[in-house]
């Protein structure tokens, strides 16, 4: 036992950093082992799954108040199994903090339901209190020294205690995604807020390699497929500098994002920011906005289903879209960790379709619909009107700032979160900027819609692709509008009461016949809309140039403005608030444009 705790103690004090792609992603050991990054994508699948908050007055999302204050009135800390303060250390900005650990061995039931999270309630009794990178770093370690998966015998002390961990193995890849949808450690970690409060929060886990994976993932959605039509409308010279403007000030509007973060630690959500920001009034309109923001992209979803299969099972656009209702519409009831496998198909299909219109284009020897004799293209829009609508829909694929609080507050280093933001739209402006170049060059004016669309409508490819094509983009909508859908129908969930636990069987019943009538009445209004509005490059012009503008830019820069405002200088203001102003006129105007035309 002596030699445990001596071996485990230099663990410890060794400390070793991890730096980026610092352990092979696919081997089934060290933090980004197989299994670790389907649990981090699992986590970030529930954070996109409970992107509306429902309690609007509440200060933060996920953790739980300790209504007494630090210290009883005697002047002694408050009886606290899980807060020891012989164990409380400084952090970087000098509050205290430690962390606990725990196991759950049912993970849906904390990160899967949509009722609200109590995390001391998930507690064992006899938690003790843990330095969490400490733990990680010398389990991760041991792990590399001894090529050992099962970890039933190391003990970790820490102090005067020690607490045994039993790690999973990791035998095959559907073990891996198993273990990462149903039992694995979840840490917590208590903080001391600037009003001296005592606060559980989720304590992170993720790598920077398993955060720029959600991120691109988050990023890299159906709105690259209408690229190619919003190049076209704004012309080359202007175009392509707009499209690389708008990835680069979304990039720099999250680090703003990420330094607002860092005001205070508990901080998790973008719904968080906009109360300690602005107050409850804020956390309301965002939660409106987030709700008009997945309508509209159930909506697009929905668009671009019927479209790949317009012909196959109706010619007729109204009835094909109803058949998709039809097909949908179960995929609402299955639960979140099968959702999430099935959203890591979207972002494979989702990148197999830009790769597959690039080689269908080198394929191709005649125009339309080759890289080879590229058709004619313009320099400069038409109009006023297109340059207006290219700019909604250049904007549209950089819409993830909604996740990226929770995103960074799931880091095992939070502060390596800029870090990840490089590489995150390093890839996914190469990847927008490719569909956009490679679809106008294919298609020039012939341009509309979804630029898969135009390319299915193509005669002159290998018979090969077109049902391939057709079956990429069908999984996109399997995988994404359950997802979509489910923060709208938890709200509608809470704003009933069906979420709350039943006494008697009527009321059982009752709650079980809504929940039915809620999911189907969700995935009915998304169909409803794309009947209404057919045309999937204007909804993807739509949110970009009002939603997309207010939550990545605008609501980012007013609150770094009030969070850090005293900490910048005046140049710095100056020019934040100019990106504010012009952002407001461009969100007005191509939302105009859209609207009109």
């Amino acid at each position: 036992m002596s030699h445990d705790f001596n071996e485990t103690s230099s663990l410890l004090s060794r400390r070793p950093s991890h730096s980026f792609l610092d352990a092979p992603i696919g081997s089934f050991k060290g933090p980004n082992s197989l299994h670790n990054f389907a649990s981090s994508f699992t986590r970030a699948q529930f954070f996109t799954a409970s992107k509306i908050d429902n309690d609007i007055h509440k200060k933060r999302s996920f953790f739980t108040d300790n209504p007494s204050p630090r210290t009883n009135r005697d002047g002694e800390f408050p009886e606290d199994e899980t807060f020891d303060p012989e164990f409380m250390v400084p952090s970087y900005r000098g509050e205290r903090l430690s962390s606990v650990v725990t196991d759950i061995h049912n993970r849906n039931q904390l990160f899967m339901n949509n009722t609200p999270m109590d995390l001391d309630s998930a507690l064992s009794p006899n938690n003790e209190v843990f330095y969490h990178d400490d733990i990680v770093n010398a389990i991760n370690d041991s792990r590399s020294r001894h090529g050992s998966t099962d970890f039933a015998g190391v003990g970790i002390p820490i102090g005067r205690s020690r607490k045994k961990f039993a790690q999973p193995s990791f035998s095959s890849f559907r073990s891996s995604i198993s273990q990462a949808t149903t039992a694995s450690q979840v840490f917590l970690k208590k903080i001391e807020d600037g009003e001296g409060n005592i606060v559980t929060v989720l304590a992170g886990q993720s790598t920077v390699p398993q955060t720029i994976f959600n991120s691109v993932n988050v990023l890299i959605g159906v709105g690259l497929l209408a690229l190619p039509v919003g190049l076209m409308k704004a012309g080359w010279v202007l175009g392509v500098p707009i499209l690389l403007a708008c990835g680069l000030i979304t990039y720099w509007t999250a680090t703003l994002l990420s330094t607002a973060i860092n005001t205070d630690d508990t901080i998790m959500t973008y719904a968080d920011l906009g109360h300690a920001a602005y107050g409850s009034t804020a956390k309301l309109i965002i939660s409106l906005l987030f709700s008009v923001d997945l309508m509209g992209a159930g909506v697009s979803l929905i668009i671009l289903f019927s479209d790949s299969l317009k012909g196959v099972i109706s010619d007729d656009d109204t009835t094909t879209k109803l058949i998709t209702f039809c097909i949908l519409t179960p995929f609402t009831f299955l639960p979140l960790p099968i959702l999430s496998i099935f959203s890591l198909l979207g972002i494979l299909s989702t990148i197999s379709i830009t790769l597959l219109v690039m080689l269908c284009g080198l394929l191709k020897q005649s125009s339309p619909g080759s890289l080879i004799h590229a058709m004619p293209t313009n320099l400069w829009p038409s109009s006023t009107a297109n340059l207006l609508l290219a700019v909604g829909i250049l904007m549209a694929p950089f819409g993830g700032h909604a996740i990226f609080p929770n995103l960074k507050s799931d880091m095992r280093h939070p502060y390596k979160f800029t870090r990840s933001l490089r590489y995150t739209y390093f890839i996914t402006l190469a990847t927008d900027t490719s569909m956009a170049i490679i679809g106008f060059l294919m298609f020039g004016a012939k341009c509309s819609n979804e630029v898969t669309n135009t390319l299915l409508e193509t005669k002159g490819y290998p018979s090969w692709v077109y049902p391939l094509i057709s079956g990429l983009i069908c999984i996109i909508p399997l995988a994404k509008t359950p997802l979509n859908a489910k923060p709208i129908i938890s709200a509608l969930d809470v704003l009933v009461g069906v979420d709350q636990v039943a006494k008697t069987s009527l009321r059982e019943s009752v709650n079980a016949v809504a929940k039915f009538l809620i999911r189907v009445g969700v995935n009915a209004v998304f169909v409803l809309l794309a009947i209404v509005f057919p045309e999937f490059e204007k909804i993807i012009g739509i949110l970009g140039a009002s939603i997309c503008f207010i939550i990545c830019i605008i609501l980012p820069c007013l609150f770094y403005l009030k969070l850090c405002g005293s900490k910048i200088g005046a140049f710095e203001k100056s020019f934040v608030v100019f990106v504010i102003g012009v952002s407001c006129i461009l969100a007005v105007l191509a939302s105009w444009a859209v609207v009109t035309y």
